[in-house]
């Protein structure tokens, strides 16, 4: 049996939400204070660990099964979005030491080991299991290990679409930050879900419960400065090219309900945000 508990809004703790879509036998609601979009009631913590070790999630539909698999089209991609939001750093050509949570297959963490200056260090974390497996088999340092497991600290810790998936990012985030070195980066993509006046603005399925939260810049900023970080800089970035649009298409015929979209037209947006911890004084 699904166990699922009742929640707040995990940004600014009300507990007033206006319903904004309902998908797999679950709610999300709007907040009505801060705007953060979050299901309510939610899976149970244990639920949720248990679900990302495996990869498959439980729901009124049958499970949902996140996954995937290696893409090399997605380490080009973040090598070159990498480049462009960190190049201007590394021009000195000094090492760093980078942490990718939520490695998933290895793809940024092989992105950011062919781009970063030599001697960096590079290296991921992802619970589920089989994502861990396939990478290792590639030869890329990402293991099972937990954010509390890992020693040390990073001058970038990366979350590249994790976001979304945290029902409590404060905590979480806090945690992040304490293992950057002063004046390291938080490097967080996610989407502008809670941006969008409407359900149907989304141009895809929503997939509750894999997902659990959906922010805008202005609840980032919220939350950087709860955590003690600085927002230096973010990119909002179109995501339905015409290679998206198609696929989209396929995904939802195979899924037996048609969706076209007009590639350019959707005003959902990634948003690549660089986050800084102060400096030493």
């Amino acid at each position: 049996m699904l166990i699922v508990m009742y929640t707040h809004c995990p940004l600014c703790g009300n507990d007033d939400a206006s319903p904004w879509a309902r998908e797999n036998g679950f709610e999300m609601g709007k907040c009505r204070i801060c705007g953060l979009l979050y299901v309510n009631p939610r899976p149970s913590d244990a639920e949720i660990s248990d679900s990302n070790r495996v990869g498959v999630h439980r729901g009124e539909d049958g499970a949902l099964d996140v996954r995937s698999h290696y893409k090399a089209s997605k380490k080009a991609r973040y090598s070159k979005v990498i480049h462009e939001l960190f190049g201007a750093d590394w021009a000195e050509g000094k090492p760093i030491s980078w942490l990718d949570v939520g490695a998933g297959y290895g793809e940024v963490v092989a992105a950011v080991r062919d781009i970063a200056p030599e001697g960096s260090t590079v290296s991921g974390i992802e619970p589920m299991q089989p994502k861990v497996r396939k990478a290792q088999e590639m030869g890329l340092p990402v293991t099972t290990q937990s954010l509390d497991d890992i020693t040390g600290q990073f001058d970038v810790i990366s979350l590249i679409n994790v976001y979304s998936h945290v029902p409590d990012f404060l905590g979480f985030g806090e945690a992040l930050a304490a293992k950057l070195n002063p004046g390291g980066v938080l490097f967080v993509e996610t989407g502008n879900g809670a941006d969008l006046a409407s359900r149907d603005q989304f141009p895809d399925l929503l997939y509750l419960p894999d997902h659990l939260v959906f922010t805008a810049p202005s609840q980032m900023r919220m939350t950087f400065d709860k955590i003690g970080l600085s927002l230096d800089r973010y990119e909002e970035k179109p995501v339905d090219s015409l290679i998206w649009c198609l696929k989209t298409a396929v995904n939802s015929a195979l899924r037996g309900k048609l969706q076209l979209q007009i590639p350019g037209r959707s005003p959902f947006r990634t948003v690549f945000y660089k986050a800084r911890k102060p400096a030493a004084a």
